[in-house]
């Protein structure tokens, strides 16, 4: 079989010789062992991959009928951080009077975040350590045990902490999910399987959305966390008898592994993601100003740390994140646009609900209603972006097309929308926007895996 060549990267995916199942010798997937997400060169593909000492493993290339049921654990997985997502989206303000604090509500999203992207830069790393399946199932662990504390959580600091630890498990649910994809499916075919994990996660979203809502209305707000605990045990299960992607055997020990982990780079990035949410969200939740002395003091921490981040990554032996990903346009682009698309997506998911809520006074079924178009056509989208980098072996065209749509909508709100707005049309809206966004962040996913370093 014909094996991939080393072009630039360019807008156009590969033809046939990236998706052909059984190649042997360097393919285009080989980039996916470079990315930090995916834990270095000497991670194996699959169980068919040759585990030669001393050598870089050689890709075989799954097809559907082989792995569905490892796909079935790992997409009922990112079901479950999509509904551990939404849920509280919907629950913010009900939970902040229940504790008498709704001045922190706004944080049950921060704090979310916060754990997700503290944590999630270690995954690649640990995946090498633990290998797919542990890194996998600590994930879950973390997050069951997140969920579990907030369905029994006292006051409204410790359902915070408890947030932050449950977003520390779903960014391993994301993260590990796009690992095992990108060791076992060829380039061409990955936006398809990526569409799938979309879907999945939309159909989390809209049952979040709408389901913690009616339930919450009926039963209370503990009640939505306490029927998370089924479906995350469910998606453990699956994990343990069917997620199988062995990784290589060396001589080194676990500790050994572990001691090679650049903890420090990790310890100053996650200090300088953590005070820049703080700063962010004392200002836009509690109200800070600018000017007092704990915002500008986080601000000005996060633009220390993160030159000193560039200095210890170019000299760590095993970055979490090397600094050719920065220097280079391609990686540095596609990774400024799933900032850029991640925070449109996040601001929507929690600020959405609490519009619905404060200037329509909707409860939290009817709230949830509204939402789940928004669910359904960001899955629809994202099915399709992956179908048509597959069918047309092309993103670049499609995926600036689609992302004017998120961009006009977002006029709308500032021109058109009002306390009279008719409800149709804020749901419509609201749909319309999630079809943009669905296929953008399917799409640059995609891109991240493509090689970087040739």
């Amino acid at each position: 079989m014909p094996t991939a060549d080393r072009r630039p990267l360019t807008s156009n995916l590969e033809p046939d010789s990236s998706r052909s199942y059984g190649a042997t010798g360097p393919t285009h997937d080989d980039a996916a062992a470079t990315s930090p997400l995916s834990g270095g060169l000497n991670t194996p593909t699959d169980e068919n991959t040759a585990l030669v000492p001393g050598k870089t493993p050689e890709k075989v290339h799954k097809q559907f009928r082989e792995i569905w049921p490892l796909c079935l654990g790992l997409w009922t997985a990112v079901f479950c951080s999509a509904l551990g997502a939404t849920v509280v989206a919907n629950l913010q303000i009900e939970i902040g009077s229940y504790f008498n604090a709704g001045s922190l509500a706004a944080w049950l999203g921060t704090s979310y975040l916060l754990g997700l992207t503290a944590m999630t830069p270690l995954y690649g790393r640990l995946a090498q350590v633990l290998g797919r399946k542990g890194c996998m199932m600590l994930a879950l662990s973390f997050f069951f045990t997140g969920t579990l504390m907030c369905a029994i959580a006292p006051s409204m600091n410790f359902i915070l902490v408890a947030r932050c630890i449950a977003g520390a498990g779903s960014g391993g649910l994301l993260t590990v999910t796009a690992i095992i994809i990108s060791d076992l499916v060829s380039l061409a075919d990955r936006g398809m399987y990526q569409s799938g994990v979309n879907v999945l996660f939309g159909a989390g979203a809209a049952s979040g959305a709408f389901v913690g809502g009616v339930i919450a209305d009926r039963f209370g707000w503990r009640m939505a966390f306490w029927i998370q605990l089924a479906p995350i045990l469910i998606a453990t299960i699956l994990v343990i008898t069917q997620v199988h992607v062995p990784h290589i055997k060396d001589e080194s020990s676990a500790w050994d592994k572990l001691k090679k982990i650049d903890w420090l780079g990790s310890f100053v990035l996650m200090v300088s993601i953590s005070s820049l949410s703080f700063a962010s969200s004392l200002m836009t939740a509690s109200g800070y100003p600018l000017r007092h002395p704990l915002v500008w003091g986080l601000y000005a921490l996060c633009i220390v740390s993160l030159p000193l981040f560039a200095i210890i990554e170019r000299r760590a032996k095993e970055p979490i994140l090397p600094m050719t990903f920065l220097t280079r346009i391609q990686p540095s682009l596609v990774l400024f646009g799933l900032f850029l698309c991640t925070a449109s997506a996040f601001s929507r998911l929690y600020m959405q609900p609490v519009y619905l809520h404060v200037t329509r006074g909707l409860d939290g079924s009817h709230t949830g209603l509204l939402l789940l178009p928004s669910s359904i056509a960001g899955s629809a989208s994202s099915l399709y972006a992956g179908w048509h980098m597959r069918h047309y072996k092309e993103y670049k065209w499609c995926q600036t097309v689609f992302s004017i749509i998120p961009w006009i909508q977002a006029l709308s709100i500032i021109v058109l929308w009002g306390p009279t707005t008719n409800v149709h049309e804020l749901w419509i809206e609201m749909a319309i926007a999630a079809i943009g966004g669905g296929c953008i962040i399917t799409t640059l996913l995609s891109e991240w895996f493509v090689p970087i370093v040739r």
